[in-house]
């Protein structure tokens, strides 16, 4: 059924518990668009360990606006996606195509980040303050 699935991620959300809290500023990096830094530490039996990984995404040569991340568990984040983790940035990009890429931007009122600009050079359209 397709509520198991929901029902699932719903429990792995609720239930997780990382073993350490992440560093500050553990949350990642800006650069250019299309590209995403997360930087994850942790200690582990005396030793300190980072790791830091950088994506950088394209969809028909144009960049994916937004930050992915690596979650402490593995899974990646999409901004734009604040409920999905799947295991891979594949997965991450197919739904972005499924879902938003080609649909045309709307603006988030509570984020910091402009909606996803519409495949496709159509002109301007009045439509001000996108990003491509």
């Amino acid at each position: 059924m397709a509520d198991d699935g929901v029902e699932a991620l719903a429990g792995a959300f609720l239930g997780y518990e990382p073993d350490e809290d992440p560093a500050p500023g553990a949350h990642g990096h800006h650069g250019e668009p299309g590209t995403s830094t997360s930087v994850r530490e942790m200690d582990h039996r005396g030793h300190h360990v980072r790791i830091e990984t950088t994506y950088r995404i394209t969809i028909d040569g144009q960049p994916l606006q937004g930050h992915v991340e690596v979650l402490p568990s593995g899974a990646v984040h999409y901004h734009r996606f604040p409920q999905y983790a799947p295991q891979s940035a594949l997965d991450v990009v197919k739904t972005v195509i499924d879902t938003i890429w080609e649909k045309p931007a709307v603006p988030d009122e509570l984020g910091d980040e402009p909606g996803p600009e519409p495949h496709g050079d159509h002109g301007d359209h009045g439509h001000e303050g996108h990003h491509r």
